[in-house]
């Protein structure tokens, strides 16, 4: 029973993806994404908060709490990979600039394949990273739908507007189970690191990396509440695509991702449904 749960969770995920950045694709003209992104300013800050200072953070971390060697490869390797979609869904919560959510996701995602494998060889020597692996993948279920979405938006734009709440609601609700059951799943992984010091430098990796994206991300409050979620919610993708290749025997590396990812998604939802109470409160008055 637990096995085909398992399996309906990671199909709950595809699911998840794909319906979310169809969803997105069919709200918005291709134009709208590149929009926000002319702001080379912004995009070279979100990079060096990405690539160049959460990196320097999670070695500041794990000099400070030393874990087992495990946990910290785990923790390396959410460092690396970055754009997950699943900050879409929160800034749709705090009703902030979707647009350049979409574009910065994409931008990250594309960095993501070239860093990783070049990072990772200098962070973790003798661990080969495929990027061909990484690529496919999210070409496959990030690009491709969203492709997709913004062309029938540009041609179709009526079917677009009807269909566009349907696959919203489906992206809604399996997030929902993606939640519900990888928490049911996995609480094992988060019991076992109880003590070992990796939920103190989870939550201390995922709060420094929404900080460094907040500040780096304005001058705009939409700007700023966008780059600290990217920041803060890592590409898990990525970094199960590693840890499977290289370390698929290492409990502990799959335990940390795990851990980080679900924490991540449970403090940037407190924090995005206070910055969404926030702007409700703003329009209001």
């Amino acid at each position: 029973m637990e096995v085909i749960l398992q399996q309906f969770a990671n199909l709950s995920i595809l699911i998840y993806i794909v319906t979310t950045m169809l969803s997105m694709g069919l709200n918005f003209f291709p134009k709208q994404f590149l929009e926000p992104l002319k702001d080379k300013s912004l995009i070279l800050k979100s990079l060096a908060a990405n690539f160049i200072l959460l990196p320097i953070i999670t070695y500041i971390i794990l000099q400070v709490i030393p874990l087992e060697q495990g946990l910290a490869i785990g923790l390396i390797l959410m460092a690396a990979g970055a754009g997950s979609p699943f900050m879409l869904k929160l800034v749709q919560f705090m009703k902030a600039d979707i647009a350049f959510a979409v574009g910065l996701m994409l931008i990250l995602s594309i960095v993501t394949l070239f860093y990783m494998p070049l990072v990772l060889s200098i962070l973790l020597p003798g661990v080969s990273v495929n990027p061909m692996s990484i690529a496919s993948s999210l070409l496959v279920l990030i690009f491709l739908p969203l492709i997709i979405g913004t062309s029938v938006k540009s041609r179709y734009g009526n079917i677009a507007k009807t269909i566009q709440p349907t696959f919203n609601q489906i992206s809604n609700i399996f997030i929902v189970i993606v939640v519900v059951l990888y928490l049911g799943l996995n609480y094992k992984d988060f019991l076992a690191v109880f003590g070992t010091g990796a939920l103190i430098a989870s939550m201390i990796f995922i709060l420094a990396a929404f900080l460094i994206g907040y500040l780096l991300g304005g001058p705009s409050k939409n700007t700023k509440s966008v780059l600290g979620m990217g920041t803060a919610i890592k590409n898990s993708s990525a970094a199960f695509v590693v840890a499977v290749t290289n370390f698929s025997s290492e409990y502990d590396v799959m335990a940390m991702i795990i851990v980080v990812y679900m924490l991540s998604i449970i403090i940037m939802m407190i924090i995005s449904g206070e910055m969404g109470k926030r702007s409700k409160v703003s329009e209001i008055v």
